[in-house]
């Protein structure tokens, strides 16, 4: 219980902070796009969603944008043979901000995601021989720490923010391509 305790409070200091710092929530958003997944020797194409929040800048122009993403990608090779990958990310990403006099806001970034990865491969036939059962739908899941290399553009429309990002992620196992558009809608002022 002792040790509860002390993380709320360490929790609730560092947020306190934070906050005094200009850190905070400022907006949310979501995203979509399509992803290309290397896995394997193959390369599968699918979608992406996401959601994202504006946490402020944690120095002047690097801004804290965590995020949830899933993907899902899937391939039938013959009639019922087929297979599919996808993951649920939890990212933290920071955007360093590029400074340009017009209405495009240009941004590189970088991050660190737990990827939890689920494969499942479906094959028509099963039964065993000699014990050893074999087809029918298999699974595995495996977490991984992924790197997030990441470049976009901020646009304004209304009060909203518009941002085409492409982004390629690092993982042992299943590295990914993703060109995807995010919104972002400010929280107060």
């Amino acid at each position: 219980m002792k040790k509860l305790f002390t993380l709320a409070v360490a929790i609730a200091l560092c947020s306190t902070m934070g906050f005094a710092q200009g850190l905070g929530l400022k907006g949310v958003g979501g995203s979509v796009g399509y992803v290309n997944s290397s896995y394997t020797s193959e390369s599968l194409g699918g979608f992406v969603i996401g959601a994202h929040a504006d946490l402020g800048e944690i120095s002047p122009g690097f801004q804290l944008i965590p995020e949830l993403q899933y993907w899902s990608v899937s391939k039938e090779y013959l009639p019922g043979y087929k297979y599919k990958i996808s993951d649920f990310a939890i990212n933290g990403n920071v955007h360093y901000n590029i400074q340009t006099s017009g209405d495009i806001k240009p941004y590189v970034g970088a991050g660190l995601g737990l990827n939890f990865y689920s494969i499942t491969t479906e094959t028509p036939y099963s039964g065993s021989f000699f014990g050893y059962s074999y087809g029918g739908s298999n699974s595995v899941s495996a977490t991984r720490l992924g790197i997030n290399l990441l470049g976009g553009a901020n646009f304004a429309m209304g009060n909203m923010t518009i941002s085409p990002e492409v982004r390629y992620v690092v993982s042992s196992d299943v590295n990914h391509f993703i060109i995807k558009v995010g919104v972002m809608v400010p929280l107060g002022k």
